[in-house]
């Protein structure tokens, strides 16, 4: 077991949706899709949610409805996020991160909790979303703290924060209206790995 693995490393590489449901007229009915997604953290702080599971959790739309209300359902415009980064972002425009992945743009020092930029999106996302804001980084630096001490006295509590929540979406049994443009995506859900016995016990930066 990696006890060292960074529970704030952002994916790299490039990468495209693993999943493509279409119809649905309430944008909130794609979020078990988004969920498994994104792995169960917001895009931009990669918040957990098996650290808070009963915070709110947004669908964040990449191009703001207000600027392209075509794109108010479509799943390539949507992203899982935390409220407090659904909140600051608002009706900003940042950089994909699907086409653009943020490990690429951002990285987190593990001891002061700080996000530096790695390139000039990297800089967008830090001043929009606020990444650098007093709270934020004290409650990463606390959280990578406390997570060091876990991980030494009780190694189990250390894998289930640092694991998959129990309750998996099963997206095999979902019927998007107009269908699942990529079912090919479903064997590499979660659920379905979970469901081969492969799914790993923590949850690092991506799927691979």
């Amino acid at each position: 077991m990696n006890f060292d693995a960074h529970p704030y490393r952002y994916p790299s590489g490039t990468s495209d949706r693993l999943h493509r449901p279409a119809g649905y007229k309430d944008y909130q009915d794609f979020r078990p899709w988004l969920d498994d997604e994104f792995l169960f953290r917001c895009v931009y702080c990669l918040k957990r949610q098996q650290w808070a599971p009963t915070d709110i959790w947004a669908v964040d739309h990449l191009v703001p409805q207000s600027e392209d209300p075509d794109r108010t359902h479509d799943y390539t415009n949507l992203i899982l996020s935390c409220q407090w980064c659904n909140s600051r972002k608002l009706a900003a425009e940042v950089p994909d991160p699907v086409e653009k992945p943020y490990g690429d743009r951002l990285e987190v020092d593990r001891t002061t909790g700080e996000v530096s930029p790695l390139n000039d999106d990297g800089k967008i996302l830090i001043r929009i979303l606020k990444l650098n804001h007093p709270k934020q980084v004290e409650t990463r630096r606390d959280h990578l703290r406390s997570l060091r001490i876990i991980a030494k006295v009780d190694p189990d509590h250390w894998i289930h924060l640092m694991g998959f929540p129990s309750e998996l979406p099963d997206l095999s049994r979902k019927r998007p209206p107009e269908g699942n443009r990529r079912p090919e995506g479903i064997p590499e859900s979660c659920h379905e790995i979970k469901q081969r016995g492969e799914l790993p016990e923590i949850l690092e930066s991506s799927r691979n």
